[in-house]
């Protein structure tokens, strides 16, 4: 083998190997924690306003519609002034554990909403909700295997309540009306702190991986990945 050839070898070697350098690297760019939040934020409003609009047409019996009346009572009460405010919240918080054992069904086809869109689509759209695709960032595994259904279900049950949610259902019917306010209550407090350490996780850590992400073995990184490729190329 003359020294052209060895030379052309080389030469083609590097060439590949700054490609793939460039390839990986722009599959490795972390989204930036700005577009976490904002992303989070939209869906946060999109799968409300989705689950607002589906729960409408799910039929509610003669009591949830009494407690509603009720409670819709009680607040122009207080509003009015002929209310205090401890009757308000006494009263308010009675109502919403009635409202809770009535309205299950309402509660079930929420978390099937939130299953769908955290779960299901994302898992068949590039690891992508809508806030997700629209601020161009997307849900992958840190060893670059296939993104699952599994993955996504458990990163949800985390940082989307869906595992919240689901336990109150339950625990609505097993306990009594003061242990189950108070057990819920807990619950709502450790699914906040979970947020927040993830969010101090996400902003201050190297690998920016919030608590979900640690345990499921995932990060959010850019998705504009052909863009970045061009640009590479054309630098060239």
């Amino acid at each position: 083998m003359n020294k052209k050839n060895v030379y052309d070898e080389i030469k083609v070697e590097e060439e590949k190997r700054k490609v793939d350098i460039k390839t990986k690297k722009s599959y490795d760019i972390k989204a930036m924690f700005s577009q976490r939040v904002l992303a989070f934020l939209i869906d946060l409003v999109l799968i409300s306003v989705i689950s607002f609009i589906i729960t409408t047409f799910v039929p509610v019996n003669d009591a949830a519609t009494k407690l509603y009346q009720e409670q819709n009572r009680v607040l122009e009460g207080y509003v009015d002034g002929t209310v205090s405010m401890e009757e308000y919240v006494n009263q308010m918080v009675d109502l919403s554990y009635d409202i809770s054992k009535q309205t299950v069904i309402v509660s079930i086809v929420t978390i099937v909403i939130s299953l769908l869109y955290y779960v299901v689509y994302p898992c068949y759209n590039n690891g992508q909700t809508f806030g997700k695709k629209l601020l161009k960032i997307k849900i992958k595994k840190t060893n670059d295997k296939e993104l699952s259904m599994n993955d996504l279900l458990i990163r949800g049950m985390i940082n989307n309540s869906i595992l919240v949610n689901i336990i109150n259902i339950i625990l609505v019917f097993s306990l009594s009306k003061s242990l189950y306010l108070s057990t819920s209550s807990l619950l709502t407090v450790i699914q906040y702190l979970i947020l927040i350490v993830s969010l101090v996780m996400i902003a201050f850590t190297k690998k920016a991986q919030g608590l979900h992400d640690i345990i499921v073995k995932t990060e959010v990184v850019q998705s504009d990945i052909v863009k970045e490729d061009v640009l590479c190329t054309n630098e060239n």
